[in-house]
């Protein structure tokens, strides 16, 4: 049997490209499969995360090909200083959930922004794929439901 061997690590402008490609997986699969996907614009978006020092871009390889990723992000409410982390996408690809990639990927977020100084991180299992599995599991990592999202189309 063949271990195979994979790397954690936060992602590169070399990386980019892998790291679009992945969020159209993630669109293609998400509740947001509805709009178009730009390429071109989401790839300068990734690079401007990658780039951001408010923002990281965290990655998971495996004979070099992303299999999962998480895009965390700080900001401040509008009336607070107080530093806060959220995510915008946390997406392992189907043949490679029910391990540990998406929990190393979520510490990997958690250590970041807790050594940035950010007092309170929110994430959820908003995407429309697995939401109670990613719940079940957001909950034994510590985390609290706080709200439902909603939304309503074809208006």
């Amino acid at each position: 049997m063949t271990h195979l061997r994979r790397e954690y690590r936060v992602a590169e402008f070399d990386d980019a490209h892998a790291f679009t490609e992945l969020c159209e997986k993630f669109q293609a699969e998400s509740y947001q499969r509805f709009a178009d996907f730009d390429f071109v614009k989401m790839h300068h978006w990734v690079v401007a995360r990658i780039e951001s020092g408010d923002s990281e871009v965290f990655s998971c390889w495996q004979d070099g090909e992303l299999i999962g990723g998480l895009i965390g992000m700080l900001h401040y409410y509008p009336y607070s200083n107080t530093l806060v982390a959220g995510d915008y996408m946390w997406y392992v690809v189907p043949e490679h959930r029910g391990g540990m990639v998406g929990v190393r990927l979520m510490k990997m977020f958690e250590d970041w922004a807790l050594s940035c100084g950010a007092v309170h991180i929110s994430t959820g299992a908003t995407s429309g794929i697995n939401n109670e599995r990613g719940a079940r599991l957001l909950e034994r990592l510590g985390y609290r439901a706080v709200g439902t999202i909603m939304q309503k189309g074809g208006l």
